[in-house]
């Protein structure tokens, strides 16, 4: 591993871990964000999903301000911090990217670059996990500004809802343990899927074994 590379996954460690510690002070051990309303709400969710694998950590302090603020006002302060709070996945992707050998152009960039945000939004505006795609979109370069817009717009849309039916979205969120867990295996399965992907022979690997699947006669 280079330089510049360990560098950089020494960045995005320490940002996840800072962010950890400052939402835990700030969420967990106390409710401070909570209490500075919408601006809190926007910390918080930012914190969440800087650490990578605690998106849902700030979901009770989110809650607590339902039927207080609209919906959609909730929704989008809470879906533009989480937004750019994804900066950290996407920044873990071209991290792997550099990590590997540089690939040429191939299936995978071309599909991102063609699909990529239709699907980033539609996992956005669901409970689905976007792990996978935002590794993918950050090792194939594809535009963070883009990622990060339909993020917020897709999140609005998800976090909006679930104001509007708080209670049914407060038990999915309340088990913060299981939500950490699944969360961290997720990520784990993403960032391997990532490596394969980005790797030229066990991207090669997988191309001849889908010829001999798909072409086999």
């Amino acid at each position: 591993m280079n330089k510049k590379v360990l560098m950089n996954v020494t960045f995005a460690l320490f940002a996840a871990i800072i962010s950890g510690i400052i939402l835990y002070e700030t969420v967990i051990a106390s409710n401070v964000l909570g209490e500075i309303g919408l601006f809190g709400i926007f910390l918080s969710s930012l914190f969440s999903h800087l650490t990578v694998i605690g998106r849902g950590i700030f979901g009770p302090t989110y809650l607590l301000m339902v039927g207080v603020y609209h919906p959609l006002v909730l929704g989008s302060f809470a879906a533009w911090g989480g937004a750019i709070g994804e900066v950290t996945t996407y920044y873990l992707g071209s991290i792997i990217r550099d990590a590997v050998e540089e690939r040429k152009k191939d299936i995978f960039e071309e599909w991102i670059n063609r699909y990529g945000l239709i699907v980033i939004f539609v996992l956005a505006a669901t409970p689905l996990p976007d792990t996978p795609l935002l590794l993918l979109a950050g090792s194939s370069r594809f535009s963070i500004l883009k990622t990060l817009f339909i993020e917020g717009v897709g999140k609005t849309l998800f976090y909006s809802f679930g104001a509007v039916f708080g209670n049914y979205l407060f038990l999915s969120l309340s088990d913060v343990v299981g939500n950490l867990l699944s969360s961290t295996i997720i990520v784990i399965a993403s960032l391997i899927f990532c490596i394969i992907v980005s790797w030229e022979k066990s991207r090669k690997k997988i191309f001849e074994i889908g010829k001999k699947i798909f072409l086999k006669k």
